[in-house]
């Protein structure tokens, strides 16, 4: 008796599945054969008026920006969540503390000229660690 019902109970919804797909194909037939829109014959009228009227609206097109890049140069763990950050920006050398209360500027300077020399020494991509001062960690450099 319960594999009865069961099987039952798995005809009927078989039966309400191909009914709605029926339905369905009906219903963009005759919005087809009309020439109208596939996807508004499926939709309520009042849903379709609100589609058409947020598509008309102009969409908002970005400004092209000036690529800038902001490099960190060092970054160093103070503890929990918070690090100092070195990156530099537009010429400009910014130490940043990092926590979780924000970002905040300890110190800026200007960013130092590479010279010919400094390049060609520095091939390896390597940055040298800053001097620690009274015993503490130094920065570690960003790969």
């Amino acid at each position: 008796m319960p594999d009865l019902l069961i099987a039952l109970r798995a005809v009927v919804a078989l039966a309400a599945v191909l009914g709605l797909l029926l339905f369905l194909s009906k219903r963009l037939q005759k919005s087809q054969a009309k020439g109208g829109d596939p996807l508004a014959a499926l939709l309520p009228k009042r849903l379709t008026a609100l589609l058409s009227r947020r598509a008309a609206r102009p969409v908002a097109v970005p400004r092209a920006r000036k690529k800038e890049k902001i490099t960190v140069i060092a970054r160093a763990g103070l503890g929990g969540r918070a690090q100092l950050v070195v990156a530099e920006f537009d010429g400009i050398r910014y130490v940043l503390g990092v926590g979780d209360h924000g970002i905040s500027v300890v110190d800026t300077q200007e960013a130092p000229i590479p010279d010919e020399e400094t390049v060609d020494s520095g091939s390896t991509g390597e940055t040298p660690d800053l001097p620690s001062e009274g015993g503490e960690r130094a920065l570690k450099p960003v790969a």
